[in-house]
């Protein structure tokens, strides 16, 4: 016959009966489990960190799922790229259509400007990466220019948009 043997994970202590109405004994399991290491007591701290900061960090969560899309789209049929270089010139065309539509101040046109600017960049990167493979050099390094834009400007917009619903308030 085989003897039955406790794990060697956790130690049990058997405490003796109490006085009272108890009847069976209390039984205490101690875990022995090993304390964290350095290296995940620090993945656990920039996880904690990312997620309180997550929608700081959006437009670059955002660019890299794109930088993914692009790769598995190039894979599959990168001859999609012709459509999507059509759709790249939208923002552009959305934009002189609101010119001419309604007036604006003049702040209101630049940050539109540069908005439909920037929306045609990433639609023609996005249609290059697709063509070509986003791992090319130049598309990598457009993408990592224009994901640093866009999170520099959506850290700015943001801190903007605090400073004046304080203003408000």
């Amino acid at each position: 016959m085989s003897r039955r043997t406790r794990p060697t994970a956790a130690s049990t202590i058997h405490i003796p009966r109490q006085r009272g109405g108890r009847r069976e004994p209390v039984i205490l399991v101690v875990s022995s489990e090993p304390s964290p290491t350095l290296t995940s007591r620090a993945a656990l701290a920039v996880g904690r960190w990312a997620w309180k900061h997550r929608l700081a960090w959006a437009p670059t969560a955002i660019a890299t799922v794109l930088l993914v899309v692009t790769g598995v789209v190039h894979l599959i049929e990168p001859r999609t790229a012709w459509f999507l270089a059509a759709l790249a010139l939208a923002p552009a065309g959305v934009w002189a259509w609101g010119m001419l539509r309604r007036p604006v101040s003049r702040q209101a046109a630049l940050w539109r400007a540069v908005l439909a600017v920037f929306a045609t960049a990433v639609g023609a990167w996005f249609a290059l990466a697709v063509w070509f493979a986003p791992t090319r050099p130049a598309l990598f390094t457009a993408w990592t220019v224009l994901t640093l834009a866009a999170q520099v400007a959506w850290l700015v917009a943001r801190r903007m948009t605090l400073v004046s619903e304080k203003e408000s308030a």
